[in-house]
């Protein structure tokens, strides 16, 4: 047998990657099966222009690595991404090639790649409430705890809802029903998201993991490319959808704050539309109470700018404790197998 002119090129194996990508996620492996657990650091992950960059970076590097042969998306702790980074998003201020990087490639390459990129089987496990929950929904089968409530906030702040979240309720939720939670921001729980199709299964807390890792090796229990092939047929539906309308939405979104800048009235909770960093100070509010789980009215609608700012003040006083205050947790790591 002769030799070739030159060989295969030698990408970066796991222990390397994790490495670049160890402030915004712990990646595991065991058998072909990979484990990302989404974070800041050593807690749960805060939203920002860093790692929304991250998150798709990463997923196109998993892609190239096919020893990840099923993979496990998660966030770290008891919730999914509640936080936010105040300071994480002055990148997007830098007009206009900042600006147009993070959210013309960025917000759409965080959508995209999950779904173009990964040929794999995939699997979201959502171990509680939080919001930006694309990556989870993504996924060919999605495992979600009982105690889990999201939604699609942007209209609140004055956004356009067009990240790909109000998308994806569209889609998994039907037009009418999508359309409703998408513009009334209205959170939606697990057995409304069971119902509606948007998750597959949804189990108790201590076993969002558990239940994730028990369908990985199940498929595992498949040829490698019996699974990879059915992971194809499972992905082809959105792989459809976001080619007819993923640009749309994200462009629409951009094309409203830029609207809103040119303006000037892209500020604080005064302003028509709210800045990111002002916006971040509504999160841990959102999923301590459930006000927003009923119909909204115009009143619920204008204390959602002021009454997590009051809240935040008394937590600050000593007056009330926030159950969602950083505090440094370790990834999950599966049993071994009996």
């Amino acid at each position: 047998m002769g030799t070739p002119l030159a060989d295969y090129v030698k990408l970066p194996e796991l222990e390397v990657y994790k490495e670049w990508f160890k402030d915004f996620a712990d990646l595991y492996r065991e058998d072909g099966i990979l484990q990302v657990t989404w974070k800041t650091n050593d807690g749960p992950m805060h939203h920002s222009g860093m790692s929304h960059r991250a998150m798709s970076q990463l997923t196109r590097w998993l892609s190239l690595d096919t020893k990840n042969e099923i993979i496990i998306f998660t966030h770290i702790g008891d919730s999914w991404m509640i936080e936010s980074d105040p300071n994480g998003w002055e990148t997007y201020s830098q007009l206009p090639t900042q600006r147009f990087q993070h959210q013309y490639f960025d917000d759409t390459n965080l959508i995209k790649n999950m779904v173009f990129d990964l040929d794999v089987p995939t699997i979201g496990a959502i171990p509680g409430p939080g919001f930006h929950w694309d990556s989870a929904m993504l996924c060919d089968v999605t495992i979600a705890s009982e105690d889990t409530w999201m939604e699609v906030p942007h209209a609140h702040g004055g956004l356009v809802p067009g990240d790909g979240m109000g998308l994806m309720c569209q889609h998994y939720m039907g037009t009418k029903r999508g359309n409703y939670y998408m513009m009334t921001t209205r959170q939606f729980t697990a057995q409304q998201m069971l119902d509606s199709g948007m998750v597959s299964e949804v189990v108790s807390k201590d076993r969002v993991m558990a239940r994730a890792w028990e369908i990985a090796r199940m498929w595992k229990r498949m040829p490698y490319e019996n699974r990879t092939i059915m992971s194809n047929l499972a992905k082809r539906p959105m792989k459809k959808l976001l080619v007819e309308d993923l640009k749309l939405h994200t462009v629409s979104e951009q094309y409203g704050s830029l609207l809103r800048i040119a303006a000037g009235d892209l500020g604080d909770e005064n302003s028509a539309q709210q800045d990111e960093k002002y916006i971040s100070r509504t999160n841990d509010w959102r999923y301590t109470f459930p006000y927003m789980q009923q119909p909204m009215t115009s009143e619920t609608w204008e204390a959602f700018r002021t009454e997590p700012i009051k809240w935040f003040q008394r937590v600050e006083a000593g007056e009330e404790v926030n159950p969602h205050a950083r505090k440094p947790v370790k990834p999950y790591r599966p049993d071994p197998v009996k």
